[in-house]
């Protein structure tokens, strides 16, 4: 008889490492994780140079949850919840992400929370004009302190998810994660 495996759920397991990140780094204590709703997103390939996460804002550039192009309202789905409706969703691609090695997991984590506008509305922070500013690179590059005080602060983190390898997970656990499509404006 097979054994059954206990399951891990990849993405309750992010969603406590951001809010273990949002309470100890200063930089993100205007965000609320509770209205951040992580989901998984399949990719094939596990090539370095690929998106390993990517955020999704639930709002308008204007914060708002509808707008009018043409004559036409547009809405953004609504997801409520105790604590108030979801304002962003981060999509972890695997197995991608869970490929890379921990300081690329943790960065890839801290870089998708940076995203999140100062205000918490649901829309992105700009830098430079984008959302990246000139170079994805630099934009990284000037992430590091962040991770250099977070784990400064929390040495004893629970980080297994970004710690461990993926196949010694799926051979201790049986790997689960919320599984989403990425929302769409719909008319109104």
């Amino acid at each position: 008889m097979r054994r059954q495996l206990p399951q891990l759920n990849l993405t309750e397991q992010i969603e406590h490492i951001l809010r273990d990140l949002c309470a100890a780094i200063p930089e993100f204590a205007h965000i609320d994780p509770r209205r951040i709703l992580v989901c998984m997103a399949h990719t094939r390939g596990t090539r370095a140079g690929g998106t390993f996460a990517k955020i999704v804002p639930m709002r308008f550039a204007n914060a708002t949850p509808f707008k009018v192009v043409g004559g036409v309202t547009h809405a953004l789905p609504q997801i409520p919840t105790p604590h108030g409706e979801i304002l962003y969703l981060i999509y972890v691609y695997f197995p991608r992400f869970f490929e890379q090695p921990f300081e690329r997991r943790l960065l890839t984590l801290i870089h998708e929370l940076y995203h999140i506008g100062p205000a918490f509305d649901g829309t992105i922070r700009r830098v430079g004009g984008g959302a990246h500013g000139a170079s994805r690179e630099r934009f990284n590059a000037n992430l590091q302190p962040l991770i250099e005080h977070y784990q400064a602060v929390t040495p004893g983190a629970d980080l297994l998810v970004l710690r461990q390898d993926l196949k010694l997970l799926a051979q201790q656990y049986a790997l689960v994660g919320r599984a989403l499509s990425i929302p769409k404006a719909i008319r109104l």
